[in-house]
């Protein structure tokens, strides 16, 4: 239903609108629930997912019954409103969004577009893989943006390893990109083949898979730490995964990938991971600011630079701390820590007052290598230098990131509850979709 017959009720209550529900825009939606305040979050699906373990959904080795929950729930439970669409345009004079029509599979208009008001509004629509010209990209690589490409992905990868096993020739995978999404992968992607073999071929050491990891820089990982990095490559090894660097790739064929020095590696599905920038809609909502990736650039308390009642955070923001030379990173860290700040300074800023600038503290980086093991650089007691952890510590950092999300989304008791009920619970795999009216 549309707000524009609102107006009564909006002239009661301010009203802020979240466009996009990752994990900076739920949080955020979640947090500013309550005190007069009337919230609507917006996404164009209708569930919401942790992005930092799509590919666990890409390569079916997702072990949490919360890593997929629908925003239609999460608003009964928690006060705010949503709305399923996609997001065609801000009208900054009139301080409104459009949504689009929404349409069929076959491209049938068959639910009408929707004009929402608004006295704050905060964009959080992410970021998408670019493929800088690549070609091929589009025609012949999958890019992990969103939950339809894990499930993309997750067919293909089905159907190749059947077909190894039936033709004895391992399937061949080659993924570009050596981040966080790409070595993640590479390696959940070798711990899923074994669910394809049975013991006997276990202990034979059957190979279905062989996994080719490309990056264009000349090391893996390119802005980590090196102790981070030689540790990430030594598992990669062990799990027998090979890494090419300076493998600056020219185009993505059908069958396989090409490098602008002539090289060339066969590949029965090919993973494109190279980079992020801000989702394409962002330069065609309204005349914001971008920056050079493509995101909106916004000010210390993470105002758009046209208007201040238009805020950005998450991929969607281009924020650069005093004395960086570079905007922050696009993760998920960044966009929950954004998330918490304007918890509490959107309604400052509501009343008037001017709130103390953002300050992002960086926590280093996490990694969860499926049977490599986890590994990552974090930042503990103040020390000016980062800290490799291994091994459970790790592991239970990795998993506490997340924890700490579906804690925020869902409230401190309801929270705690669901967060015991699927540490213990048996029933691991794909979530279970709870959708409400």
């Amino acid at each position: 239903m549309a707000e524009s017959g609102q107006s009564a009720e909006a002239s009661l209550a301010p009203h802020i609108v979240v466009l996009g529900g990752g994990a900076g825009g739920l949080e955020l939606a979640c947090a500013l629930v309550g005190e007069g305040r009337r919230v609507t979050l917006v996404d164009r699906v209708g569930s919401h997912l942790w992005k930092p373990r799509l590919h666990e959904f890409a390569a079916g080795t997702v072990d949490s019954t919360l890593s997929e929950m629908s925003f239609y729930t999460l608003a009964s439970l928690r006060g705010f409103r949503f709305e399923q669409g996609e997001v065609e345009a801000v009208d900054r004079a009139s301080k409104t969004v459009r949504l689009s029509p929404v349409r069929s599979p076959d491209d049938r208009i068959v639910g009408p577009g929707r004009t929402i008001p608004y006295d704050r509004l905060v964009v959080a629509l992410g970021g998408v893989t670019p493929d800088f010209g690549t070609t091929g990209v589009a025609e012949n690589a999958i890019r992990l943006d969103e939950r339809s490409d894990a499930d993309r992905f997750r067919e293909l990868f089905v159907a190749a390893i059947l077909r190894a096993r039936a033709n004895g020739e391992p399937a061949k995978i080659a993924i570009i990109g050596s981040g966080a999404t790409g070595t993640e992968l590479a390696a959940h992607l070798r711990q899923a083949e074994r669910a394809f073999l049975d013991q006997s071929e276990k202990e034979r050491q059957t190979k279905l898979l062989t996994i080719t990891l490309l990056e264009a820089a000349p090391e893996i990982m390119p802005g980590a730490d090196g102790e981070l990095r030689r540790s990430v490559s030594d598992r990669l090894d062990r799990l027998n995964i090979t890494k090419h660097v300076d493998a600056k790739i020219a185009a993505v064929d059908i069958d396989g990938v090409r490098s602008a020095d002539g090289d060339s590696w066969p590949a029965d599905i090919t993973v494109w991971a190279a980079g992020l920038v801000g989702n394409p809609c962002l330069a065609q909502l309204a005349d914001f600011e971008m920056d050079k990736k493509g995101r909106i650039v916004v000010d210390d308390r993470l105002r758009t630079s046209v208007d201040p009642a238009i805020l950005a955070i998450g991929d969607a923001a281009s924020f650069t701390p005093p004395g960086a030379n570079a905007p922050l990173p696009p993760t998920a860290q960044c966009a929950s820590q954004q998330a918490v700040y304007l918890a509490k300074a959107l309604p400052a800023m509501m009343t008037g007052k001017e709130p103390e600038p953002f300050v992002f503290q960086d926590r280093g980086r996490l990694l969860s290598l499926a049977q490599g093991g986890s590994v990552g650089s974090i930042g503990l007691f103040r020390s000016r230098d980062d800290i490799l952890v291994e091994g459970q510590f790790a592991l239970a950092a990795y998993h506490g990131l997340q924890r700490r999300h579906q804690w925020s989304v869902l409230g401190p008791l309801r929270g705690s509850v669901a967060i015991l009920a699927d540490m213990i619970s048996p029933a691991k795999g794909p979530a279970l979709k709870l959708h409400g009216g």
